[in-house]
C-alpha cells in the first residue's frame, strides 16, 4: 500500500461578499462611518440591508491522494473546483481544516 502524498482534512473556505477591501480611509470617512453605524445596524436587524453575505465555497472536504494516482476534479459551475486547486497550490488560504502535501504541487488555472 502506498503512502498518501496529499491529505485534505475538514477543509472549508468561506468568502465574504460585500466586505470592504480598502484598509485606508480618510478621517472624514472614518467619522461618517462611526456616525452611520447605529443606523446601519438597526437596518440590518430589521432585515432591510445586508452589507455582507457569507458564501461557503468548500465545506468539510476530506480526501487522500496516494502516490501514483491520477485524479480529476469535475463538477458544475460554482462547485468549488478552482477554489480547491487554489488551496492545493497555496494561492489561497483555507478558512478551516488543513492540507498536508508531501512534495511539490503546481497547477494550471484559468
Amino acid at each position: 500500500m502506498t503512502e498518501p502524498i496529499i491529505t485534505i482534512e475538514h477543509l472549508s473556505k468561506e468568502y465574504i461578499i460585500g466586505q470592504k477591501d480598502s484598509p485606508y480611509t480618510t478621517f472624514r470617512e472614518a467619522v461618517l462611518e462611526i456616525a452611520a453605524a447605529p443606523f446601519k445596524r438597526l437596518q440590518r436587524l430589521r432585515g432591510k440591508v445586508s452589507e455582507e453575505q457569507r458564501f461557503l465555497a468548500l465545506e468539510n472536504i476530506n480526501l487522500q491522494i496516494n502516490e501514483g494516482e491520477v485524479v480529476g476534479i469535475i463538477g458544475r459551475n460554482g462547485a468549488g473546483k478552482t477554489t480547491l486547486l487554489k488551496i492545493l497550490s497555496r494561492i489561497t488560504q483555507p478558512t478551516g481544516g488543513r492540507v498536508i502535501i508531501k512534495g511539490r504541487v503546481s497547477s494550471l488555472l484559468e
